[in-house]
């Protein structure tokens, strides 16, 4: 009855963000934050990104169609996870930050509209500009409430002119699948939103990246051969929509990094000397959908969500009753995430004999210690900083470790939160609980759950963005 009253919870709550206790996996949560009609932090469906009244410059005249070779063979980094992102204004509530002015030309400090951002620091926007122009991945969201007024399809286009890749994330059964697979009806509904997608894809004149349902691999769905088969089958005709009604589309499908993860966990069946490296019984469980899709799929995907402390996957609580639980470093394994991460690329590149992408890793950084043993978490017992030395250690070693990814087989990540958002799917299900507020690289004085909107008085989290958005 427990898991039936949170099932039910968790559907009405479908249109609010975030969430989710799917995994196998103690630690990792399996939703994320997409554009939601009733997220008050997402431009509402009538929004669009601000044009720039000084940007005066002309995108460049490229071929915007990257050759495979030439891009699973070299390493790129990406963010997100928004076209926009919203920040407190001094003479308007909200202030959209674009995503692709983020990469663009003029200096955000520039921009009349941008300036309007309360406690603005125009210098720190532009050298975050400046890295983030190293990047090659923008990665957006794309759920059941998806809209294409959401996005600027000239801004758009001219960064994809100037040799960026948008990575659309379809998340559209998204957590209903914890409750089973979709219904003929849904599934009908669904491939007219492949339509759709489609249509909207077709606008634009260079590469694209659509993963297929991100974190796909829920216990359901992987239980028997015969939801395999059937969930092979409907991602099989959405990409064929998809593909012809478009042109210059790469596809992937997501699976979430689920399994044991204790340094101390020695079971034969992690194929490793400990389970922080990783769970290979785990990683192939979703082999017959893959293998069904396997000539569909460009590349294979997987993502990385961990946090200090969350829900206990073994009792989540309620809707609005979490259950939380906080774990150790060893734990966790997060000393050898970087290592787990190239290990995972090695295995599913070696065993699907296809390139390896993470479209979105996400570090929470604030730490929880129940110090009246109420199993409540409470703002005094929070460390907000608390895991910022974690979090800044796993990008420097997977940065430092880039020729080993990339011959295990990855050619890239995304950073799914650019920055920290006090609302964080402050209407959903909430995984990570109050971690939620603390996903990003970038923070801000913005107060969790109190603040509408970021503050512009950002403030990198150690050396994360020098280090993930550098040259070198």
């Amino acid at each position: 009855m427990r898991k039936l009253f949170l099932l039910l919870f968790l559907i009405l709550a479908l249109n609010g963000c975030g969430g989710g206790g799917g995994s196998s996996d103690a630690i990792v949560g399996d939703t994320q934050n997409p554009p939601s009609p009733n997220d008050t932090t997402t431009p509402p469906s009538n929004s669009v990104d601000p044009a720039d009244p000084n940007n005066t410059t002309t995108p460049v005249d490229t071929n915007s169609v990257i050759t495979a070779d030439k891009l699973y063979n070299s390493f790129h980094v990406g963010f997100g996870d928004n076209s926009s992102f919203g920040f407190e204004g001094n003479t308007q509530e909200v202030v959209w930050l674009s995503a692709w002015d983020l990469v663009g030309e003029t200096p955000i400090s520039q921009n009349s509209y941008y300036q309007d951002i309360k406690n603005f620091d125009g210098t720190q926007f532009d050298y975050l500009q400046q890295k983030l122009k190293n990047s090659k991945y923008i990665v957006c969201w794309a759920t059941k409430y998806w809209q294409e007024s959401w996005y600027d399809v000239k801004k758009l286009q001219s960064v994809m002119d100037r040799g960026y890749i948008p990575v659309f994330s379809y998340w559209y059964f998204a957590d209903e699948l914890d409750g089973g697979l979709p219904s003929e009806a849904h599934i009908q509904e669904y491939y007219e939103h492949n339509m759709r997608l489609a249509k909207f894809l077709q606008q634009f004149k260079g590469t694209k990246i659509v993963i297929m349902e991100p974190e796909f691999n829920k216990d359901i769905v992987i239980s028997s051969q015969a939801n395999q088969e059937k969930f092979a089958s409907i991602i099989s005709n959405a990409i064929d929509t998809i593909k012809n009604n478009t042109q210059d589309v790469l596809f992937s499908l997501s699976m979430m990094d689920t399994g044991n993860r204790g340094v101390d966990e020695l079971y034969p069946k992690c194929g490793y000397d400990h389970c922080a490296l990783g769970d290979q019984s785990e990683w192939a469980k979703p082999e017959i959908i893959y293998n069904a899709l396997k000539d569909k799929l460009d590349f294979i995907s997987f993502n990385q969500m961990i946090g200090q402390f969350s829900r206990d996957h073994d009792n989540p609580g309620y809707y609005k009753a979490p259950n939380p639980k906080a774990y150790t470093n060893e734990e966790l394994g997060i000393e050898y995430l970087a290592k787990r991460i190239s290990n995972m690329s090695s295995f599913l590149h070696q065993k699907y004999n296809k390139p390896v992408f993470m479209p979105y890793i996400a570090i929470a950084t604030a730490t929880w210690s129940d110090s009246n043993q109420n199993a409540v978490v409470e703002y005094s017992e929070l460390d907000v900083d608390g895991w910022e030395d974690e979090a800044n250690s796993v990008y420097w070693e997977l940065m430092d470790s880039k020729e080993e990814l990339v011959q295990n087989g990855l050619f890239g990540f995304a950073v799914m939160n650019l920055f920290d958002n006090p609302q964080n799917d402050i209407n959903g299900y909430q995984y990570f609980i109050f971690n939620e507020y603390h996903l990003g690289i970038i923070k801000t004085s913005a107060i969790d759950e109190k603040s509408l909107y970021r503050l512009g008085d950002i403030v990198f989290k150690q050396d994360i963005v020098d280090t993930v958005f550098s040259l070198d």
